[in-house]
C-alpha cells in the first residue's frame, strides 16, 4: 500500500501526463451542473443537482478512469456511456448524500433559529456524524466503477476498507479536502481542475489499498470482479 504522500505524487504526476483530459472533463460536468444551479430558483435548483449530480459525477470518475487505462479515449462519447450505465447508481448517491445534507443544514438552521447549547450540540453532532459518513465512503465510486458492483455491497466494501486503513483514509480525506479547499478559492480552479482531479485522487486511492492479495482473499472482490 502506497503512503498518503505517495498518492498525492501520483495524483500529481497523473495531472501532468491527462492535464487535457482532466480540464475537458472538469469543463463538462461543470457546464452541465453549475449553470442550472446558479439561474434556477433555489428549489428547482436542489431538485435539479438530485437528480443530475450523482449520475454526473459518478460519469465523470468513470470516464477519467478509462483515461488512465487508455490513452486513446473519446471522453465525451465515454462519458455518455458512463452516464446512461450507472445512472441509477449515481442516483441513489445523490439522495444518500443529499439526505445528510439536508439533515446537516436543518440542524444548524435550528441552531440559529433557537439559539440554545442543546441546538448547538445537536447540530455539531450532525456535523461530524456526516463527517464520517463522508469518510467511510470515500472509495465507494472507485468500487462502483472498477468492480462493477452494486451500490449497497460498494458502500459496505467501503466502510469495511475504512475500518481495516483509517489512519491511510483519514489522512487521504485530509489531504483532498484541503486540496479541493484551494482550488474551490478560484473559479478557474473549480471549473478546470477540480472534478477530474478528485476522480484521479480517489481511484489511486482506491487501488492502493486493494492489491492483488486483498482481491484473492476478499470473497466479496473476488465474486465483483
Amino acid at each position: 500500500m502506497f503512503s498518503v504522500t505517495s498518492i498525492v505524487r501520483i495524483t500529481a504526476k497523473d495531472m501532468y501526463h491527462h492535464i487535457i483530459s482532466i480540464i475537458s472533463i472538469s469543463l463538462l460536468v461543470s457546464l452541465l451542473c453549475v449553470p442550472f444551479i446558479l439561474f434556477l430558483p433555489w428549489q428547482f435548483a436542489i431538485g435539479f443537482i438530485l437528480f443530475i449530480g450523482g449520475p454526473v459525477w459518478l460519469a465523470a470518475a468513470a470516464s477519467m478512469e478509462a483515461v488512465l487505462s487508455n490513452n486513446n479515449v473519446k471522453l465525451i462519447r465515454t462519458f455518455l456511456q458512463a452516464l446512461r450505465k450507472s445512472y441509477f447508481k449515481g442516483l441513489g448517491l445523490s439522495f444518500l448524500f443529499g439526505g445528510f445534507t439536508f439533515i446537516l443544514v436543518a440542524s444548524w438552521w435550528h441552531w440559529s433559529v433557537e439559539q440554545t447549547y442543546m441546538a448547538f450540540a445537536i447540530a455539531c453532532f450532525q456535523t461530524y456524524f456526516a463527517g464520517m459518513v463522508l469518510l467511510s465512503q470515500l472509495y465507494t465510486v472507485s468500487l462502483l466503477i472498477k468492480y462493477n458492483v452494486r451500490l449497497a455491497k460498494a458502500m459496505g466494501m467501503s466502510l469495511k476498507l475504512l475500518l481495516k486503513y483509517p489512519l491511510y483514509t483519514m489522512g487521504c480525506f485530509l489531504q483532498l479536502v484541503l486540496f479541493a479547499g484551494l482550488l474551490a478559492f478560484t473559479i478557474v480552479g473549480n471549473a478546470l481542475l477540480l472534478p477530474g482531479v478528485i476522480a484521479v485522487f480517489l481511484s489511486r486511492m482506491t487501488s492502493a489499498v486493494i492489491s492483488k492479495t486483498d482481491l484473492l482473499a476478499d470473497n466479496e472482490l473476488k465474486e465483483a470482479v
